[in-house]
């Protein structure tokens, strides 16, 4: 029933090869299991589970990373239809400095109208910190382990500024950095925008916000091919 369902994070889907995969943060499968998880469709209020899936999560706790292969193949033709899936070639290592982009949604920005369960999503304008956050919560890997500005009122994508709500059910949550390539005849997003972490925690205090890098996703998802062969 949809007043059973809850927001407890948001993901990216990226091909490899014909295989789907969902990249999101280790922490929510902390309260769920994958097969409790359930992804929005276009054009329909139905509530689907994934169905049959491979989980893949590194060994240390530490990488909060987790790649879902969706193995059913309704539930890969959902998640085609309903949403932008990216490429390997949408994805790069983040610059030092640059414009990033958080996106995920807010479970506090959510409304249930009707039975049904909306959200709204959040593109938070950051910058990289130069620095590891004096109260970040260690471990801290450098080639792991990003840091973002985050403050209590912020610039979202649209230029306008307001208070940056609560960042609960962003866990997962691609984080983008803007380049434009040089010699660029036309502006589109897939020119410009690389993804470069997921977003894992989030410290209104210190003034930071967390994410992982891609370089690790990509290693977990060549990890879960090769220990997962397509057969």
């Amino acid at each position: 029933m949809p007043d059973e369902v809850d927001q407890i994070g948001t993901g990216t889907l990226f091909n490899y090869g014909d295989r789907l995969m969902l990249v999101t943060a280790r922490n929510i499968f902390d309260e769920i299991e994958p097969e409790d998880l359930v992804l929005p469709s276009r054009g329909t209020t139905a509530l689907h589970g994934i169905g049959p899936y491979f989980l893949h999560r590194a060994d240390n706790s530490d990488i909060d990373i987790a790649i879902v292969e969706l193995r059913h193949q309704p539930s890969i033709d959902r998640a085609r239809y309903s949403w932008k899936i990216l490429e390997f070639a949408n994805t790069a290592t983040a610059s030092a400095e640059g414009w990033f982009v958080l996106t995920g949604y807010p479970s506090i920005k959510s409304k249930r109208l009707g039975g049904l369960l909306g959200s709204s999503l959040l593109s938070l304008h950051s910058g990289r910190l130069p620095e590891v956050p004096p109260k970040a919560e260690p471990p801290v890997h450098p080639d792991l382990d990003l840091f973002f500005e985050f403050a209590k009122e912020g610039e979202i994508l649209d230029g306008t500024k307001g208070d940056i709500p609560h960042l609960g059910g962003c866990s997962g949550g691609p984080i983008w950095e803007y380049r434009e390539p040089q010699g660029m005849a036309f502006w589109t997003p897939e020119q410009c925008l690389r993804f470069v972490g997921v977003q894992s925690a989030f410290n209104p205090s210190a003034g930071y916000f967390r994410a992982k890098s891609w370089t690790y996703v990509r290693s977990m998802i060549d990890e879960l091919v090769n220990k997962h062969p397509q057969t």
